[in-house]
């Protein structure tokens, strides 16, 4: 089975390298052109349905794939970003600077971090993984799986089995989607 783990597109909070969190957010104009290229990637992928968090930036970005390659969408509330509490709106360089302790914990061990009013990111990882188990064993065909920046980092992290101190930059840089080649034990089994 196959998963596309797709970020969102751009916002205007993207540009000034700011963190997204959960605020709510719209695709910004190279956002509209992002989901325009990564539809053309992910059509030949035969996607059974994409699916999303319920906020509005998740739902455009699924929506403009969706229309464009003829996949259905569905919101999803257990696909939430994860909540940075304090942070969200912050750029990196002010974390770093402001929560130093805690931005060297995200770059070497972000499971083990807890944002100030926030979600611990080892539960928010479960209740992704959770979510995304159970829709796996749902479809039988490949899924598209739109996810805000620090989520879809964690599971590209998860699914793809890659280098933990790679989750930060990715979440930071976001990059393209990711298409992972999952195992058969991969709807009960988290790395």
């Amino acid at each position: 089975m196959r998963i596309a783990l797709i970020p969102t597109g751009a916002t205007e909070w993207d540009a000034a390298g700011r963190l997204l969190g959960r605020v709510e957010l719209s695709l910004s104009a190279a956002g509209e052109a992002e989901c325009g290229v990564w539809a053309e990637e992910l059509a030949l992928l035969g996607l059974a349905r994409l699916l999303h968090a319920r906020d509005t930036l998740s739902a455009q970005t699924a929506e403009r794939i969706g229309r464009r390659i003829g996949v259905g969408t569905q919101g999803l509330r257990a696909l939430a970003e994860v909540d940075l509490g304090l942070w969200a709106g912050l750029t990196d360089a002010e974390l770093k600077t402001r929560f130093a302790s805690a931005h060297r914990e995200l770059e070497d061990a972000p499971q083990n971090v807890i944002p100030p009013g926030g979600e611990a990111l080892r539960a928010a990882v479960q209740r992704l993984h959770a979510c995304l188990a159970r829709q796996l064993r749902r479809y039988d065909a490949p899924l598209g799986v739109v996810l805000r920046p620090l989520a879809w980092s964690l599971l590209v992290h998860q699914f793809g089995r890659t280098d933990v101190r790679s989750v930060w930059p990715r979440a930071l840089t976001r990059g393209g989607p990711s298409v992972i080649e999952l195992g058969a034990d991969a709807a009960t089994h988290g790395s």
